[in-house]
């Protein structure tokens, strides 16, 4: 019997319904982090490229947080 339950309690996760809002720090770690490396690149005296821009704004579009160094972002790749 102790099995029996020992066993339910480690599948209940399986059969759990999936949260409403997913968790979405993960995009915004990695949304950062991107922005960080821009940010070494640019402090390292590398030329600004065309990808890097373009990394930032689909690594960072949604990001609530971000939004305004995303619409920076667009602005400047309209000007390369």
């Amino acid at each position: 019997m102790k099995t029996l339950i020992f066993t339910l309690l480690l599948a209940a996760p399986l059969f759990a319904a999936p949260a409403a809002e997913p968790n979405k720090t993960p995009l915004l770690m990695e949304c950062e982090m991107i922005i960080e490396m821009f940010n070494f690149s640019i402090d390292q005296g590398n030329p600004l490229t065309k990808e890097q821009i373009v990394g930032v704004i689909e690594a960072c579009d949604g990001q609530e947080k971000h939004q305004r160094t995303v619409e920076n972002m667009k602005k400047l790749l309209g000007t390369i």
